[in-house]
């Protein structure tokens, strides 16, 4: 599968800027202003990140990060968290996402956590100075667009490491083996 490109995450910056701005207005009418918000930051979240691990050539541990993230937001909202700390703990969760899926060393998934960072520091911007939900929203996944411009984004974890010549000689070796009883078996009848 293709990695990610930066008008894709342009893209999905929009969608969920509108979906944001929708559930912002709705949510309100069903629960009270600190659960909307909750719902809407958890929302957003399992949105983004529902989207980085389709769009992951990894597909080991996806359960466990859906698992890991309902976990994480139920606590968060078990436990009447504040909304930054809701809001930190789902960048987090972005963040380790990213980190495992898509980083294939320490430092890109440093510079990642600075993204991550930034794009929380422009969301406050955005929200200080519009007072928009949209507009914050738009902000933060704008800022996440550019994940894909971390040197070492989307290199493939190196599985050479892993990898043993002696186990495919092995392999090739029993395989043959198999081939030539097959054939004696072909030629008796």
């Amino acid at each position: 599968m293709k990695a990610p490109g930066m008008l894709e995450g342009i893209t999905l910056a929009i969608g969920a800027s509108v979906a944001g701005g929708v559930l912002a207005a709705l949510l309100p009418i069903l629960f009270s202003e600190y659960a909307s918000t909750q719902i809407l930051i958890a929302g957003l979240g399992l949105g983004y990140l529902i989207y980085l691990l389709k769009r992951s050539n990894e597909r080991t541990g996806r359960v466990v990060m859906i698992a890991f993230w309902l976990v994480a937001s139920l606590t968060c909202m078990l436990l009447e968290a504040s909304l930054l700390s809701t809001l930190l703990v789902q960048a987090a969760l972005i963040w380790i996402v990213r980190s495992l899926y898509f980083q294939a060393s320490v430092l890109p998934a440093l510079l990642d956590l600075g993204l991550v960072a930034f794009g929380l520091l422009a969301s406050a911007w955005a929200i200080l100075q519009t007072g928009s939900v949209i507009t914050a929203i738009w902000c933060f996944f704008l800022t996440q667009s550019l994940f894909v411009l971390i040197p070492g984004f989307a290199r493939t974890h190196d599985n050479s490491r892993y990898f043993n010549p002696v186990e495919v000689d092995r392999f090739q070796s029993a395989h043959r083996v198999a081939l030539d009883a097959v054939r004696k078996l072909s030629t008796i009848n």
